[in-house]
């Protein structure tokens, strides 16, 4: 999956800062978005993987867990004290990044669902994304369910 390699050109680039230059907040900030991402690139390897191999029940599973996840890294960045730091830090453009790195990830997992969707007894698939707060859900509706 490229939403794989994405991830990974993403935690390069969060590999590359210089934490003696941040804040505390600012590093913890960069703490858990390494955290998060190595997570999710975790994830998608193993959604990926799932894939390959047939094992739809995991494919499902992975579904959920990959938009959960997302959702809980959107959701951290929003926050009041966190957006106001992220608005005049450092780390500002490499957010951005993250931001449009796990977009398209998710985008590529649903191109994934569709494309096997007969295989996964799928019906359909709908994807919802807010703007405020940021957030995505995903429903599945699966045939004979």
């Amino acid at each position: 999956m490229k939403a794989v390699e994405r991830l990974d050109n993403t935690m390069a680039e969060l590999n590359k800062i210089n934490e003696s230059e941040l804040g505390i907040n600012e590093l913890d900030l960069l703490r858990f978005l390494k955290n998060q991402l190595s997570k999710s690139k975790s994830l998608f390897e193993s959604f990926s993987k799932s894939i390959d191999e047939k094992r739809w029940d995991d494919v499902l599973s992975y579904t959920f867990q990959i938009s959960q996840r997302v959702n809980s890294i959107f959701g951290y960045l929003v926050q009041p004290a966190v957006f106001s730091m992220i608005s005049r830090s450092k780390l500002s453009e490499n957010i951005e990044n993250i931001i449009d790195s796990l977009a398209f990830s998710i985008s590529e997992m649903i191109i994934a669902l569709k494309q096997n969707n007969k295989s996964l007894g799928i019906d359909t698939i709908t994807v919802n994304m807010s703007s405020n707060p940021p957030s995505m859900s995903i429903s599945v509706v699966i045939k004979g369910g």
